[in-house]
């Protein structure tokens, strides 16, 4: 990619379709567990995803924040033609940097789940159901913040594509797990 001399129009759409088909994805994953869970759970359900939703915010969130940082500053090296080792040192930095944000969210998230979704408003009535939907959350934390890196990376490395199709195969892996182990 050159933005000197290709056609920025060409540019733009191929990484416009790919980060709105990334987006429109994800929130359509959440949608779907929202409407599956409350068909099989009804209004509770609901509420419970409602309350859930905040704390898987926050992880896809902080992994688009490795993501983006991380592949900004990959890019910035990669076009000014460095080395590829030096290339690779924002990659392992935004790697390590979310992994130990992962381990820390994630061990918040089990010694403390119960007081998050509170605060999120779970109440004695839906707490039970709220942390029925966490658990699969809990799980997949560090693979869905992986997810989110690996994408942004992807685009970043001129394969906006592949990244969609990343974030599609994440998604459906997340998405199947929360949906087996709600109605399972």
């Amino acid at each position: 990619m050159n933005l000197l001399t290709d056609k920025v129009k060409k540019i733009y759409s191929r990484y416009l379709l790919a980060s709105f088909g990334s987006a429109l994805i994800s929130s359509i994953y959440s949608l779907v567990d929202t409407a599956v869970v409350g068909q099989y759970h009804g209004p509770e359900g609901a509420a419970a995803m409602a309350v859930v939703a905040p704390i898987w915010n926050i992880v896809y969130s902080l992994g688009l924040l490795f993501g983006i940082g991380g592949s900004v500053l990959f890019a910035m090296m990669k076009g000014q033609g460095r080395p590829q080792k030096e290339q690779n040192q924002y990659f392992s930095a935004a790697f390590s940097g979310m992994s130990i944000i992962a381990v820390i969210i994630w061990i918040a998230i089990f010694f403390f789940d119960e007081q998050m979704l509170t605060l999120f408003g779970a109440n004695e009535e839906l707490l039970p159901l709220a942390l029925e939907y966490l658990f699969p959350i809990k799980c997949g934390i560090p693979l869905f913040m992986l997810n989110q890196l690996l994408a942004a990376f992807l685009r970043n490395d001129g394969a906006p594509g592949l990244a969609t199709g990343a974030v599609l195969a994440g998604g459906l892996f997340m998405s199947q797990v929360t949906f087996s182990s709600s109605s399972g």
